[in-house]
């Protein structure tokens, strides 16, 4: 069993939040805004990027409120890897370099996230460019599609 799948194993799917960075100017290939409007699908109450506001702050609040038990933080990062190589753990530490400029470093929304008693999942992918403006890889394409099937 995958980790994510056996993460969300015992979960009611309406106490899962994802917040899914990303590049409005897809500068970090687009992979939090492309999971963001495939999940939108399956879970239209519980899906946030940054198509609708700046989540880093909205984040916070989300957390702090008693509607959701698991926070899965959805972004580009630069690991060195393969592009589209997913990485899909809740040990998230300072060695992972997301490619969206967060207001809230990830190692802090973690602790935020725990100290709030949730849990807490990170699912990045190695993003293949940086450019602005550039449509996302086909990488990126097949790494959503790889998220989808976990979480769906």
């Amino acid at each position: 069993m995958s980790p994510t799948l056996s993460f969300f194993q015992n979960i009611e799917p309406s106490k899962i939040v994802f917040f899914c960075f990303g590049n409005r100017d897809r500068a970090d290939d687009a992979f939090g805004l492309l999971v963001a409007e495939k999940l939108a699908g399956f879970y239209p109450k519980n899906v946030f990027s940054e198509e609708d506001e700046d989540i880093s702050v909205f984040l916070v609040d989300v957390v702090s409120q008693d509607i959701y038990d698991v926070v899965v933080i959805v972004d580009s990062i630069d690991s060195g890897s393969k592009p589209g190589t997913l990485l899909v753990t809740s040990d998230i530490a300072d060695y992972v370099r997301p490619l969206t400029s967060h207001s809230i470093p990830l190692p802090e929304i973690k602790f935020l996230i725990e100290k709030q008693n949730k849990q807490f999942l990170f699912i990045g992918a190695q993003a293949k460019t940086v450019e602005f403006l550039k449509e996302p890889s086909l990488e990126i394409h097949d790494a959503v599609d790889e998220v989808i099937k976990l979480l769906v």
